[in-house]
């Protein structure tokens, strides 16, 4: 790599390493990559079309996918492309951005706005993007250039609280400039309720996440306290129910009737999550014919590896229910599949497909009730509890209950500002 320069400073924090390599460098455009991150092969191409097409732009920025330690694509939320008023999009709370690498700067707008805040050591860019938003156009484009590496052992480090008053410091800096726009205050209005009560949610969904993927098997069952938040459902492949849900919702919705058939879903298998098609015999469920698990994931390596396994089942007595493609791509936007049926004998046939339930919207009336819910759920084949953090007042509220759960299952998990998992396998405790 005869045109690279290595330049050795002693450790002085990630905004100083930056500002010393703008220094340094000499190209008319700039991006930040992070030693543990990865830019795709066409980033570079990418970001300098776009910045060819639009002149008047400080910098144009893409998106990324969040892959683990090995490098595995992980499931994520998606991805917003923000087109217009992207300093108003940073102002509501949270960024659009979620790598640097994903940016390629022009690199005079620098002169304008200095460096990097050397006296930031958390959330560095978001300043920047916030200095520079204000008073410069830039553009937004959604190809995948870069891969974000997310870390189980960075996750569990991170100090949130710190980040959180970082991010708070950043935001009430922008007051000054904000206070006499009312849309302006509006939009400072809403991203200080954000970094005061989403921020915190979000890092321990992604948490949450993180446990999940390290301690419960891939095809595990889990009921997740989740107070109506389906975000915390997207457990990597594991079939997340709401807890407690609507006792009939967990038996799915009508999909398709019919003898025989095949019909499309709509697009909206996400990544990270699992749902469940019931085949049955006649028009009162009465009798279950088949049953099929169908998956969202990010990872083409994973639908790669399942393309090579034959898609179609074999019949058994006539009866066929079967998803092509499954594994469903779900990358960037939700997926479909096909769902293909027979009942094998001609008779009338029901298609029912259940994801996550619906949720209760409402809580149970003492720890009697929870726990009767919390059965039941056991009965359908949830093999863990997951209690988030948002939702430990259930231990408080309901300690009956908690000493039951505490007393029949094992805790396999108890992280105080995280989350509790019990196993509620018959012999867990």
């Amino acid at each position: 790599y005869s045109p690279v320069r290595y330049v050795y400073q002693e450790n002085a924090g990630l905004s100083s390493a930056r500002n010393t390599g703008l220094r340094q460098s000499r190209g008319e455009f700039l991006v930040f990559l992070d030693a543990d991150d990865r830019l795709l092969p066409h980033a570079l191409e990418t970001g300098i079309s776009c910045m060819r097409e639009h002149p008047e732009c400080a910098f144009v920025s893409g998106h990324c996918r969040v892959i683990d330690s090995r490098g595995a694509i992980l499931p994520s939320p998606r991805q917003l492309r923000i087109e217009r008023e992207h300093y108003l999009a940073l102002l509501r709370g949270g960024t659009y951005i979620w790598c640097p690498a994903t940016v390629l700067y022009r690199r005079q707008i620098f002169d304008f706005v200095g460096g990097f805040d050397p006296t930031l050591k958390r959330v560095e860019d978001h300043p920047l993007y916030l200095r520079i938003t204000r008073d410069f156009s830039v553009y937004s484009h959604n190809r995948i250039i870069a891969e974000y590496r997310r870390h189980l052992s960075s996750r569990l480090s991170r100090d949130v609280t710190a980040m959180q008053r970082a991010a708070l410091a950043a935001h009430s800096a922008q007051w000054d400039f904000v206070k006499a726009n009312s849309r302006y205050r509006e939009a400072y209005d809403a991203g200080t309720r954000f970094w005061q009560n989403d921020y915190p949610f979000h890092e321990m969904v992604g948490r949450i996440r993180d446990i999940v993927r390290e301690r419960l098997p891939p095809d595990a069952i889990v009921a997740v306290a989740t107070g109506g938040h389906s975000e915390l459902l997207r457990l990597d492949g594991r079939r997340g129910w709401h807890f407690p849900q609507e006792e009939q919702s967990s038996k799915g919705e009508l999909f398709a009737q019919g003898a025989e058939g095949s019909v499309a879903t709509p697009a909206w298998i996400d990544a990270g999550m699992t749902y469940e098609f019931s085949l049955y015999g006649g028009t009162d469920r009465s009798k279950l014919l088949a049953r099929l698990l169908v998956r969202g994931v990010a990872n083409p390596v994973l639908i790669a590896s399942a393309e090579s396994v034959p898609q179609e089942p074999a019949r058994e007595n006539g009866v066929l229910l079967t998803a092509i493609p499954n594994p469903v791509p779900a990358a960037e936007e939700p997926g479909a599949t096909n769902i293909t049926w027979s009942t094998g004998n001609g008779s009338e046939g029901q298609v029912y497909v259940s994801g996550a339930g619906v949720y209760a919207g409402d809580n149970p009336a003492d720890s009697d009730e929870a726990w009767d819910r919390l059965e039941s759920a056991r009965r359908k084949g949830v093999q863990y509890l997951i209690i988030p953090a948002k939702s430990f007042w259930w231990l408080d509220d309901y300690q009956k209950f908690r000493k039951r759960v505490e007393a029949q299952y094992e805790t396999i998990v108890r992280e105080e500002n995280t989350c509790i998992i019990f196993n509620l396998g018959e012999s867990s405790k």
